[in-house]
């Protein structure tokens, strides 16, 4: 179940320290900067694709120097389109897009350590999506929006409550 980490470069700090993060929790995620395959490809698309599909989880960085960013809301709609489940973390004081309402917005250590408890739960509870998500019956495919719709509700009111 990795986490699959999106951001505009210029945010490379902030998302290496989400990673290591993630990784202190024992989260297995993906950032591209630590992907080889990444760095030497003629066809990023389709390994970006291709490791969003392979994750579970899609956090993006946010900042103000996100909005010139193609990749993150290419990366976002990807994720999108097969149920991931899909958090943004804002950087600063920059207000976020309106199309990020829809899922939890974190904004802090702790809304981060929510995020992670999420997860968690996710995986003891073995709810967490797969790649039945897209190719699976049609069944399977709801199953899976249902849980993501779930993990996504739980989490913003969990943000919002700050316990």
């Amino acid at each position: 179940m990795p986490v699959f980490i999106s951001y505009r470069h210029m945010d490379r700090a902030h998302a290496m320290q989400i990673n290591s993060r993630l990784m202190q929790a024992n989260i297995k995620t993906y950032l591209d900067v630590l992907d080889p395959e990444s760095q030497t490809t003629d066809d990023i698309t389709e390994v970006i694709t291709r490791n969003i599909s392979e994750c579970t989880h899609l956090l993006a960085v946010v900042s103000e120097r996100t909005a010139l960013s193609w990749w993150v809301p290419f990366e976002i709609g990807e994720a999108t389109i097969s149920n991931r489940r899909i958090c943004s973390f804002r950087t600063g004081p920059t207000e976020l897009p309106l199309y990020l309402d829809k899922w939890p917005k974190l904004s802090s250590a702790k809304d981060l350590d929510f995020f992670i408890e999420a997860y968690k739960i996710e995986v003891n509870l073995k709810r967490s999506a797969s790649l039945e998500s897209i190719t699976g019956s049609e069944s399977t495919r709801s199953y899976n929006k249902t849980n993501a719709d779930r993990f996504h509700t739980d989490l913003k009111n969990r943000i919002r409550r700050g316990v």
